[in-house]
């Protein structure tokens, strides 16, 4: 396989693998959400203290109160029972931003308010109007009656009722729900780009690995034949003895090779003559 498809393939597997567990992530987010939006710093009691934190020293939205119940008016008197039949005192507040409209009317203390501005009009009360209803805690059999500490800064604040509330801090709640909502964006969003991405080097990869040839070379040896002669040439080495300064060597005499010649011999003829 080609080189550059293998590279394709492990970079868009690898982009996959991630673009499911942001997928993932993503998903898993929805749950926090949901348990965000129902953290509750008091849950069933009658009393109890709440820390303030303002870390932006700007004030905070501060603290709604809700009871178990639905909006209901028997007694016709144009307010909700549930507001009617519910008291809560509160025994300590952190300071009010006095540049917070109202705050410091308000003072930090507990109000009725189940719709701000309903009307359009800056109405903040339980009067029992049709629109006048939170239901968004309906699954929990929860209905909002009040709020508290609007504008307080950092600080404590204690409060008693006559009844078992259920109290959330507003600006605790919604910084969650946004670094919840920011995840599941995140996840899906970046994962689904890392999805195609990874789909997308695949199939790229894939038509490569089918198309390109290896880039590896083959190396094939073929051995000479009979009739060939490979010849090596061998650099001549000179070798260059130097000059010796010695005794002059002496001549050498060959003796004188001695050449024998026989005498004639002067001998009687033989016996009956020539």
């Amino acid at each position: 396989m080609h080189t550059a498809a293998k590279v394709l393939l492990i970079l868009g597997a690898i982009a996959s693998v991630i673009g499911i567990a942001g997928m993932a992530l993503g998903a898993g987010s929805i749950d926090d959400i949901d348990d965000s939006w129902n953290t509750f710093e008091i849950e069933g009691e009658n009393n109890g203290t709440i820390t303030i934190d303002d870390e932006d020293n700007e004030g905070e939205l501060g603290l709604t109160f809700w009871v178990k119940g639905s909006y209901e008016d028997v007694d016709e008197n144009g307010i909700w029972d549930a507001c009617d039949n519910t008291n809560i005192e509160v025994t300590q507040t952190p300071v009010v931003l006095d540049s917070w409209p109202s705050a410091t009317e308000k003072g930090g203390d507990f109000y009725y308010e189940v719709i701000h501005d309903y009307g359009n009009n800056s109405e903040s009360d339980c009067n029992a109007v049709g629109v006048n209803q939170d239901d968004t805690r309906d699954d929990r059999g929860l209905i909002k009656i009040g709020r508290a500490c609007y504008g307080c800064t950092s600080g404590d604040f204690t409060f008693e009722a006559n009844q078992s509330v259920w109290v959330t801090y507003d600006d605790k709640v919604g910084e969650e729900i946004l670094d919840d909502v920011g995840i599941l964006v995140v996840g899906f969003v970046g994962g689904f780009g890392s999805i195609c991405c990874g789909i997308l080097l695949l199939i790229i990869g894939g038509i490569m690995a089918l198309t390109m040839k290896d880039n590896k070379q083959q190396v094939m040896y073929a051995p000479p034949g009979d009739n060939q002669m490979m010849m090596v040439n061998n650099p001549t080495t000179t070798h260059m003895s130097s000059p010796q300064f010695g005794e002059a060597s002496q001549p050498q005499m060959n003796a004188p090779s001695t050449t024998h010649m026989s005498q004639p011999s002067f001998e009687k003829p033989p016996q009956g003559g020539l």
